[in-house]
């Protein structure tokens, strides 16, 4: 349980096999696939750890505890929108992680989601919701789908951050799919486009 009440945009990046064929990439050894966004960034083994620690102001003991909780997590594939090199502030993102379910029903892992959600609000005093947790529907599968907004703070300066989160349970695992844009740099249409193309095995 302790697991599922971390901050469900800030996860650690572990290496998985995988092969990319044309604009879709796919894990075979899990069974995920989702369609690359033209033009954006496949992000490189411990690259959104880096992106974290270098353009986002966190407290440092925010940051320890983030990384202690998210043992386990597995990154499935995150894009940036600009390479996090040469761009400062926040980068539009799309992130999959693979993580660990212990609810045996849809409802007690629908709770495990909402609470998750509740620990994003002690860090953030602006956060709210602009979507609060539904069941929907993702390739066939019942998952929960959320949508808030609150400030992050930059190199850049402050800015309001959109985040969507899907959450798709597959037996004893489930998906997070992180969507992040902001209000100047909208990507909405993009980010439901790609949502459609998820195939889970």
């Amino acid at each position: 349980m302790k697991l599922m009440k971390n901050l469900m945009f800030l996860a650690l990046t572990f290496a998985t096999n995988v092969s990319i064929s044309q604009n879709i990439f796919k894990n075979e050894s899990i069974g995920f696939s989702i369609e690359q966004p033209e033009k954006w960034i496949k992000a490189k083994e411990g690259q959104t750890i880096e992106n974290l620690k270098s353009n986002i102001k966190l407290d440092e003991k925010v940051i320890a505890k983030l990384l202690e909780q998210n043992k386990g997590t597995i990154q499935v594939v995150t894009y940036f929108k600009y390479p996090i090199e040469t761009t400062a502030g926040i980068i539009p993102t799309i992130k999959v992680n693979l993580r660990s379910n212990p609810h045996k029903n849809f409802a007690d892992f629908r709770k495990s989601i909402e609470e998750s959600f509740i620990s994003i609000k002690k860090v953030f005093s602006d956060f709210k919701y602009t979507s609060e947790p539904t069941e929907s529907v993702i390739n066939g599968r019942k998952c929960i789908t959320a949508s808030c907004i609150y400030t992050l703070t930059g190199i850049g300066g402050s800015e309001k951050v959109n985040i969507i989160v899907y959450a798709i349970p597959v037996k004893d695992q489930f998906y997070q799919v992180t969507l992040m844009d902001t209000k100047d740099d909208n990507n909405t249409e993009l980010f439901q486009k790609i949502i459609n193309t998820i195939a889970i095995k």
